[in-house]
């Protein structure tokens, strides 16, 4: 099997990804990064559940990186951070990849090498009813990697019609902490999440559109404007993520 056969497999799953179609493929991905007390990584291990062009790709790119480094008592220290990525790959006719990536943030990472949150489900009664909303919740990962609800707030729609549900998904989130000086650290977290429907012909034009996402376009190695980083609470601030 193809490696960008091997991608479609293993992270669209159900979608018209199929051997023999040039679609591009839109996908999450998650690497942890060993810094330097100068913010350099000194250590890219890309997710292992991913193919392994994508993954070398992905630790090449991100070894260019640079961050600030966290300080303890005014001083700069080593550690250990995740990344978040949003990837495109495109396949070429050889059988090889085109490759994109956009930045999305740092923080601790997903548990058990997960390349996403866990699925949060509709509630029947909100579905019933007809319910939507847009959610943010405020969590704090521990230096255990367990995580603790801190507060949820609806920026459209309501709460209640959903917090049975936010608070049991929130019950089942697990973590990798990041490090400073070899030590876990807590993290402040906000997750922003949506409950709507959406017809069938929305949806067909959310995948048309993963094609012109900037990932899409730089690995088809069109020109692009630069991702604005999205950083989590984490003592190591991006400086350069191009």
């Amino acid at each position: 099997m193809k490696p960008w056969c091997a991608l479609g497999v293993l992270l669209v799953a159900g979608s018209a990804f199929a051997e023999g179609k040039d679609d591009p493929v839109l996908f999450p991905a998650t690497a942890r990064i060993v810094l330097d007390a100068e913010g350099v990584p000194r250590q890219v291990q890309a997710n292992p559940k991913l193919p392994v062009p994508v993954r070398e790709a992905i630790e090449r790119r991100v070894a260019q990186w640079r961050f600030e480094p966290a300080h303890v008592d005014g001083v700069a220290k080593p550690g250990i951070t995740h990344v978040r990525l949003q990837a495109c790959a495109i396949p070429k006719p050889d059988g090889s990849l085109h490759i994109g990536m956009d930045y999305q943030g740092n923080g601790p990472g997903y548990a058990n090498d997960a390349l996403r949150l866990p699925r949060l489900p509709y509630p029947p009664t909100a579905m019933r009813s007809g319910a939507q909303a847009n959610i943010n919740l405020d969590v704090r990962v521990g230096e255990d990697g367990l995580v603790t609800l801190q507060s949820m707030n609806a920026t459209r729609g309501s709460v209640k019609d959903f917090k049975a549900i936010l608070e049991a998904w929130v019950a089942v989130m697990r973590y990798v902490p990041e490090e400073v000086d070899g030590r876990p650290i807590a993290t402040q977290v906000r997750i922003p999440v949506s409950f709507y429907f959406s017809e069938r012909s929305q949806r067909r034009e959310l995948q048309a559109s993963a094609a012109r996402t900037p990932e899409c376009v730089a690995a088809a190695g069109q020109p692009s404007e630069p991702a604005h980083p999205v950083v989590l609470d984490s003592p190591f601030k991006p400086l350069q993520t191009g």
